[in-house]
């Protein structure tokens, strides 16, 4: 609990920078969905509250996150933080983007889950492409360490090196205010899954404004791909809505 209080405290910290020092950034926009579900281990249907940050200063943006989560399989309600810097070039006439993040997630009561990584992301007209590798720390909060008295030299840690992050989206405008994607992916917003379990994402967004984006998700997760045996792992459906504020 205390380590989801501190998380919580440097996410309220950088709203309030960013908040205090809108005037040098060129743009400043709020990301904010609604989400319920099910899978496998969720003990029933979830649902997950998200609201996102950017600042953009020339071509580079900075994002802060954070995911309120309800659920009977984890009792911590803010379950995840998430940071990042992106930096965008023009190579072909097309943008590609650098994105440096961290993500922070309360795993369990006892057990964090941190993430650090870099994604490559390339555009076309109609496709997406997405790469980038990603090191995972599973490690047990201080609560867990003064209940359970591990020993010395015990490691309370298991940290993963290295691991593949893809998408693949295909893009499709009907008109100025109505657009679709599809995707392969093995990575959301704050998921990141092992590359032999991909995820299949819809995507429909409706232009209301020139600086107000409504959109709707349809996700979907299967137990695993290069198995014998394929069962579905869990279904969400996400609403949001992008506010551009200046």
């Amino acid at each position: 609990m205390k380590d989801t209080s501190k998380t919580l405290k440097i996410f309220l910290l950088i709203l309030f920078f960013i908040n205090c020092h809108s005037n040098i950034f060129s743009q400043i926009s709020i990301n904010s969905y609604l989400e319920i579900g099910n899978n496998n281990v969720s003990e029933g249907v979830y649902s997950n509250f998200s609201s996102q940050f950017l600042a953009k200063f020339g071509s580079l943006t900075a994002s802060t996150s954070g995911l309120l989560t309800f659920t009977n399989a984890n009792p911590i309600i803010f379950s995840t933080y998430k940071l990042s810097v992106e930096n965008e070039f023009i190579i072909f006439n097309n943008p590609i983007s650098v994105d440096a993040f961290y993500l922070g997630k309360a795993f369990s009561k006892e057990l964090n889950e941190t993430n650090t990584g870099i994604l490559v992301d390339y555009l076309t007209n109609h496709f997406g492409f997405q790469i980038g590798l990603n090191a995972r720390i599973f490690s047990f909060n201080n609560e867990a360490k003064q209940k359970y008295n591990f020993p010395e030299p015990f490691n309370t840690t298991i940290w993963e090196p290295f691991n593949l992050m893809y998408k693949f989206t295909y893009y499709l405008q009907y008109n100025r205010k109505w657009n679709f994607e599809a995707s392969v992916t093995n990575f959301d917003t704050y998921i990141i899954e092992q590359e032999t379990n991909p995820m299949l994402l819809t995507k429909f967004s409706y232009k209301l404004q020139d600086k107000l984006l409504l959109y709707c998700d349809l996700g979907y997760l299967e137990a695993g791909l290069l198995n014998m045996r394929v069962n579905t792992f869990g279904l969400y459906l996400r609403g949001g809505v992008i506010w551009q504020i200046n």
